[in-house]
């Protein structure tokens, strides 16, 4: 059969490893890619990079930050992440282990691809406390850790001792990378020395708990575990932390099976179905084990999709979900909104919604409270909540963005300059600044260029509260004095989002002139006959209520009853109704906090 040449063989396999990374990265992930630019900051100015060089392994946290703001390409995002994990790899193969051996390229592969499934496990950490730089951070660490391990396989004595204190004395500048150095070289050296190997291992764990104590106490006044870690953040219970724990561990113990491996120039085409078949394999594994979770993605790419202002894409990608969550609802409700159709779609959405539960309570809120507030017109609140969580969760384009927006709809010139002042220290946000400054103390022109500014605003009251709001209802029900007969109108929405027939019968009797004698939304219709079909006449009597819409309600409430536990079968031609939507969202009124979490 067939001889191959060992050597032509890792370098296929090197190019085939980027390719199916990026492919990978820019095919599955582009919307996570985007939003680790979009939840971390690099400012170029002062007292910025000082106060990131002030912790642990700045050095290393300052140039993720860098190369991370120009993921708001997500294409070189994914040609980052691809091309440094390809780099991982080359070195595992080429440089760590002497041994030339067909097995060896699907042992390196397993360390890479481990940190490959540790980025992409991030989940829901990547909103709370967590910067999005440190992707970066763990991918340039590990590359430095292999280098730095590389360089410890020389013959030259004075070179192997050179490259020891420079790992040694690395420490403050990349912080736990360099014992991981450390240990990568001592593994590489088991079978051939064991003195230096024993010396390598000692040095490096002694600086990992000594180094740190001296960062955590004396110069960076850290907590000891945080500077242990850094710049990692520190979660024992996230699955990127385990993973990527498992995915040094496994750096340190390549070397050892790699220098096993018996030394080959050649193979045949028979004996290289294994070890490419195992890598194959292995990178399957991988992908199938990264955060699958759909709501999340979802997420992320409305996110993305509100940044762009591409509102009605949004409302595709949030009605698309298969079991959707309130944060997806919430931005659902910001694109009609944008769009002038809240109304009319506010209830044409699933209702078989799910609840996804983390460790901190308030999490979910974090992720739409400002985004929802700001399309409501609420934009003290929006600029209150964009504020406590850029303090709560880190500084991030995405809180600063916010902040800004919201001083010029308030017409604050000042603040409006301070946060746009800060964008222009950013490489990627230079020119996005130059196009808000012109809206600074000319609001009106802001409403006649941007559509859905001009709905957003349609909501605003000067006169409303900074800390009224605890749930998405708020930001419409809490307020008094209602003036404005979209709020007016929204109050009652939010009556019936939570099926509180008893407050939307009390409100529409105050709230009924608005109509002015014309027929109310249909949806609203429907609410009024739900309340006379239970024996509450008050609404129909308030407002005006076509007949075919009472007919349809009774039609409704008397197929439900007959059907019993097969109804929801029996009236999905009525999807995209209220009835339909009050009959089947599931409300837990007595635990709901907001966010889709129960407590």
């Amino acid at each position: 059969m067939k001889a191959f040449n060992i050597n032509k063989l890792e370098y296929a396999s090197i190019a085939l490893f980027f390719i199916v990374i990026f492919t990978l990265s820019a095919a599955c992930e582009q919307s996570f890619l985007y939003a680790l630019h979009n939840y971390s900051q690099y400012l170029d100015s002062d007292p910025f990079r000082s106060i990131i060089f002030s912790y642990g392994a700045g050095s290393l946290s300052l140039i993720s930050r860098y190369i991370t703001q120009y993921f708001i390409s997500p294409v070189f995002g994914a040609f980052a992440v691809s091309a440094t994990l390809t780099a991982i790899y080359a070195m595992l193969l080429k440089k760590i282990s002497r041994q030339t051996n067909a097995k060896k390229i699907g042992l390196a592969a397993v360390p890479s691809l481990t940190l490959f499934v540790a980025i992409y496990n991030l989940e829901y950490l990547l909103f709370d406390k967590v910067d999005g730089s440190i992707i970066m951070s763990l991918l340039l660490g590990s590359l430095i850790s292999v280098l730095l391990a590389a360089w410890m396989q020389v013959e030259n004595k004075i070179s192997l001792y050179l490259s020891i204190v420079v790992t040694e004395f690395s420490y403050f500048a990349i912080g736990m990378f360099s014992p991981l150095a450390m240990l990568i070289g001592a593994a590489s050296y088991i079978k051939r020395d064991n003195k230096i190997a024993m010396m390598l291992a000692g040095i490096g764990l002694a600086s990992w708990f000594g180094f740190n104590y001296i960062t955590s106490n004396l110069l960076h006044y850290e907590e000891y575990a945080i500077a242990l870690f850094a710049p990692l953040y520190v979660s024992h219970s996230s699955t990127f932390f385990f993973y990527t724990l498992i995915a040094m561990a496994l750096m340190i113990v390549y070397p050892i099976l790699a220098n096993r491996c018996v030394e080959e120039t050649e193979i045949t085409a028979k004996k290289f179905i294994s070890p490419g078949l195992a890598f194959v394999i292995t990178m399957v594994i991988a992908k199938l084990c990264c955060y699958n979770d759909e709501n999340y993605h979802k997420i992320l790419q409305l996110q993305q999709l509100e940044d762009e202002e591409n509102w009605e894409e949004m409302t595709k990608v949030a009605k698309s979900a298969t079991t959707p969550t309130i944060d997806i609802y919430a931005y659902y409700l910001e694109s009609l909104i944008a769009n002038g159709e809240k109304v009319n779609k506010m209830f044409d959405f699933p209702t078989d919604w799910v609840s996804h539960n983390t460790s901190n309570f308030t999490l979910s809120n974090m992720i739409y409270y400002p985004d929802f507030a700001f399309a409501t017109g609420n934009y003290n609140i929006s600029l209150f909540h964009s504020m406590e969580f850029y303090q709560l969760t880190g500084e991030n384009f995405r809180r600063i963005k916010r902040m800004m927006q919201c001083a010029i709809m308030t017409e604050e010139p000042e603040l409006a300059e301070k946060y746009l002042a800060i964008l222009e220290t950013s490489s990627v946000y230079s020119d996005y600044a130059k196009e808000w400054r012109k809206y600074i103390g000319n609001k009106a022109q802001l409403l006649n260029d941007r559509s859905a500014y001009k709905n957003f605003d349609s909501y605003y009251e000067p006169r409303d509260e900074w800390f009224v709001s605890n749930t998405i209802t708020d930001f419409v029900t809490d307020r008094t004095d209602i003036t404005n007969y979209k709020v007016a109108e929204a109050r009652l929405l939010a009556n019936m989002f939570l099926k509180d027939l008893r407050a939307f019968s009390n409100d529409i009797r105050t709230i009924a002139p608005i109509y002015k004698g014309n027929l109310p939304p249909k949806c609203i219709q429907q609410a009024a006959c739900l309340c006379a079909i239970s024996g509450d006449m008050t609404p129909v009597k308030s407002i005006m209520v076509d007949r075919t819409v009472a007919e349809e309600a009774q039609k409704f409430a008397a197929t439900a009853k007959k059907a019993g536990k097969n109804s929801k079968e029996k009236l999905e031609e009525y999807k995209g109704s209220y009835l339909y939507f009050y009959t089947f969202k599931n409300v837990n009124n007595k635990n709901y906090k907001g966010g889709g979490i129960v407590k």
